[in-house]
């Protein structure tokens, strides 16, 4: 600043003010906390972002919607060849289950008739097994299959475990579980032999998108009218008992 163009008054009893004298140490504090609180804002900014951009980019992605997806022509059969499949393929029983992953019956046959069947048939080569999504239930059934098919295609081992994990850590039906932080955090944590970026990427492009939807379009053609539906040899069962398939498999064994 330039000099105080003010005169100086001529009153004799005005005294000019002694001017503050300056700590250099307290100075030094006063920048010191400064830079202290601007680090912090940057870095309140900075989680605020992250949190932000988790939230815009895995919390509020989009369900993917089936009704903009065309699959092409519906096959004939189950279109096993395209499907995951546990057993000998050239086993003499085919067993095909339709199912969603927020299905509770679907939850109580994984887990109370399969394990039997796996042990007496699909085990001992007289069976395999076929799993068929019929994503159905919610919008996140939708992304729940995507997912899993997602894995499949990566590697079908990947796609069975996912479909354990899935099953064990199934949420309540009316609620909307299956989002997509839940499914890759689930990825994450238990599965960390999956190329976990190339799952995200592929997943959210919806690459695999036909296949679910070509899944559904079987389902309707097979007369599928809820989950879990099994097909013996291509003999439908609905929500069927361990008893029912074994009797009918002993019935028609040779």
């Amino acid at each position: 600043m330039g000099e105080s163009k003010r005169k100086k008054s001529n009153h004799s009893g005005s005294q000019p003010k002694p001017s503050k004298s300056v700590n250099p140490l307290s100075q030094r504090k006063r920048v010191f906390t400064g830079i202290i609180l601007g680090l912090l804002v940057i870095a309140a900014i900075t989680t605020l972002f992250v949190l932000n951009n988790k939230s815009g980019g895995e919390e509020s992605m989009k369900y993917p919607d089936l009704n903009q997806v065309q699959a092409g022509e519906v096959p004939e059969d189950f279109d096993v060849e395209n499907q995951p499949v546990l057993g000998d393929s050239s086993a003499p029983f085919q067993i095909v289950e339709f199912s969603d992953y927020k299905c509770p019956y679907c939850k109580i046959w994984t887990e109370e008739v399969f394990p039997r069947l796996k042990t007496e048939y699909i085990d001992t080569g007289k069976a395999n097994f076929v799993y068929v999504d019929m994503a159905f239930l919610g919008p996140d059934s939708i992304l729940a299959a995507l997912a899993g098919e997602t894995l499949y295609q990566m590697d079908p081992a990947y796609f069975w475990k996912y479909h354990e994990l899935m099953t064990e850590r199934q949420g309540d039906e009316s609620k909307e579980w299956a989002t997509y932080s839940f499914i890759t955090d689930l990825v994450e944590q238990e599965m960390p032999e999956v190329p976990l970026e190339q799952f995200k990427e592929d997943l959210k492009s919806e690459k695999y998108i036909k296949n679910i939807k070509r899944d559904l379009d079987i389902a309707n053609k097979q007369g599928v009218q809820g989950t879990p539906t099994v097909f013996v040899n291509g003999v439908k069962f609905e929500d069927p008992t361990f008893e029912e398939i074994q009797a009918y498999i002993e019935k028609n064994g040779k």
